[in-house]
Parts: structure tokens; C-alpha cells; sequence
């Protein structure tokens, strides 16, 4: 992450999203800032408390509906209905202290970093195909019922609960799996039925799986890293 106040006065992010620069929104400037982002080209957005964001609403983005990618992280919103004006976005990510997002509404989105709220909803009917679930943590230690995009081809688990990937549908079209800091998570023997084209498998920080049972045996795999350990492939 290189974000810093440029020469411009303005706190930019040239390298979040390849060829898309950002523009931070500073609460006591919003103005100034929704006039620098269109004098200059921006198309991403982007707040925390550190780089000046302390509202509790996106209400600005009804003059920003060009924008393709969202971040807002550490924050605590109220209203994020303005997010639905925006019709060209392709990545969304916003922390979960704020109201349920029915992403099927976006359908140009294809990167979701989504911190796990139940009031979400949309999200199998979504056109994402890059999904970051982080804090999956529901009571039942399962994942039943948990929505992932129909259309997946990379997703990634962080933080997650479960000890195995029971209750996960089958997502056809994943080409890439990676798991991190899922702790109690042992058991993957269910990868061929639910992941049965993935090509590409890596998991850190999550010690307790087996890594043979679903991996060593799965039709479509070419690599897999865990833990920093070639288990298919070369792991690259």
C-alpha cells in the first residue's frame, strides 16, 4: 500500500487497482475533493480515519457515480445508498460496520473483498468472479448457506471458522483457491466435488489441514503451496 498526501495537497492511490488511481475523501474537504477527483481523471475512491474520512455516510458519491472501484476500510457508516448509483463498478470494498449490500445490483463488479455480514445478500447472483471472504465466523462452525458468487474463478478465504469445506457449493468455474488464517479448518476432502476444475491451491497460516486427502487426489490440480510446502506441482 503507498498511499501519501502528493504534492497535489490530495491523498492518492496510484497502485491498488492497476491503470484506475484513487483519491482519498477527507470529511472537512469533500468539495474540494469530488472537484480535484473529476479535474484529474480519478476513478477510485477511497476513506479511513487516518487519511481524514469521519463521516458516517457515502452521500458524496451521488457526484462521483463514475467511479469503477470503491475501498473504505476501519469505518462505520449509516447510509451507503449512494453505492447503487454506481453503475460501472468493478471492485467493492467496504469494512462491515455499515447496512447490508445487495451486490447482484452492480453489473460491472468483478473483485469483492466482503467482510462476512448476514444482511448482505445478492452475492451468488452477482457477476463477481474474484472473491475475498474474510471473518466467516458463524456460530454453526459450517459453511451452509454461505453465498459465493455463481461465476467464481479465484476466491479466498480468510479468517474462516469451519473445520472442513462441507456445506460450500460446487463452483464450477474456480481456477484458484487460497485459504488463510482458517485455524480449525483440517479437512478438504470435499475439493474434487465442489472445486472440481481447480488448477491452483494455496493455504498459509492455517496449520491443522490435511494436506492429501482432496489435494493428492484431485483430477484438475497443478499446483498447490502450503504452508509454504509444494504438496502438487512446483507451487509456483
Amino acid at each position: 500500500m503507498s498511499i501519501k498526501r502528493e504534492s497535489s495537497g490530495f491523498y492518492e492511490w496510484h497502485d491498488h487497482v492497476k491503470g484506475v488511481p484513487g483519491l482519498g475523501i477527507e470529511t472537512d474537504r469533500v468539495d474540494e475533493c469530488v472537484a480535484y477527483y473529476h479535474a484529474h481523471g480519478f476513478r477510485g475512491l477511497f476513506g479511513h480515519e487516518g487519511f481524514g474520512f469521519q463521516q458516517d455516510n457515502l452521500d458524496f458519491l451521488a457526484r462521483t457515480t463514475n467511479a469503477k472501484w470503491l475501498w473504505f476500510w476501519d469505518v462505520s457508516l449509516k447510509n451507503i445508498d449512494p453505492i447503487y448509483e454506481l453503475s460501472d463498478l468493478t471492485l467493492i470494498g467496504i469494512h462491515p460496520k455499515r447496512p447490508g449490500i445487495d451486490f447482484s445490483r452492480f453489473p460491472a463488479l468483478k473483485t469483492l473483498i466482503n467482510h462476512w455480514l448476514k444482511a448482505d445478500k445478492g452475492i451468488s447472483e452477482s457477476t463477481t468472479t474474484e472473491y475475498h471472504l474474510w471473518h466467516f465466523k458463524p456460530s454453526s462452525k459450517s459453511f451452509d448457506g454461505l453465498e459465493i458468487p455463481t461465476g467464481v474463478k479465484e476466491l479466498h478465504l480468510n479468517w474462516a471458522n469451519p473445520a472442513s469445506l462441507d456445506g460450500l457449493p460446487v463452483m464450477k468455474t474456480l481456477k484458484s483457491l487460497e485459504i488463510h488464517r482458517c485455524r480449525n479448518l483440517r479437512d478438504l476432502s470435499a475439493l474434487p466435488r465442489i472445486a472440481p476444475n481447480l488448477q491452483k491451491l494455496l493455504t498459509t497460516t492455517s496449520s491443522r489441514i490435511d494436506a492429501t486427502a482432496g489435494v493428492l487426489d484431485h483430477p484438475k490440480l497443478k499446483t498447490a503451496l502450503m504452508d509454504g510446502k509444494p504438496i502438487v506441482g512446483t507451487g509456483g
